[in-house]
């Protein structure tokens, strides 16, 4: 995963502004600017999703406040929708008996065989909608950020 990072440097009005700002303030402003950022990301992000059979995954992704270690956003599938996301985007391995000539057992069907199961590449596209919508998203935090300093002025 990617993450976004935000410095300032050598701007002393900007700086001056934002030592104006309280701790709670600040908090704010910076949770507001980090979910407009992920509203910005999040059609960049569905658009690189695969659609699949169902378009579960696809319509699963969603753009929310962070859980842990605020002011952060999240933009990423749901896990209770698209129980497999972990699955498209990190791939999977292959498995399966190797070396057995055949593994049987009875069933109320028939018998069923055992084989091999090759695995699925990965397909990282919240990386890939991040790389596409990274300046969408830095625009919308700046214009969150420019609109709370304004107010300070």
């Amino acid at each position: 995963m990617s993450s976004v990072g935000i410095s300032i440097r050598g701007i002393p009005e900007v700086q001056k502004a934002l030592a104006q700002l309280d701790d709670k303030g600040d908090k704010a402003m910076l949770q507001k600017a980090a979910t407009a950022g992920a509203k910005a990301l999040k059609p960049y992000v569905v658009a690189a999703a695969p659609r699949g059979a169902t378009g579960k995954l696809k319509r699963s992704i969603s753009a929310r406040k962070a859980k842990r270690n605020l002011p952060a956003a999240v933009v990423s599938p749901r896990p209770k929708v698209a129980f497999y996301r972990h699955m498209v985007i990190g791939g999977t391995k292959d498995h399966g008996p190797r070396r057995a000539r055949m593994l049987a057992w009875q069933t109320p069907d028939g018998p069923a065989f055992a084989r091999r199961v090759l695995g699925t590449p990965a397909r990282p596209f919240v990386d890939e909608g991040f790389r596409a919508g990274q300046s969408s998203a830095m625009a919308a935090i700046d214009k969150v950020i420019d609109a709370a300093l304004e107010t300070l002025k």
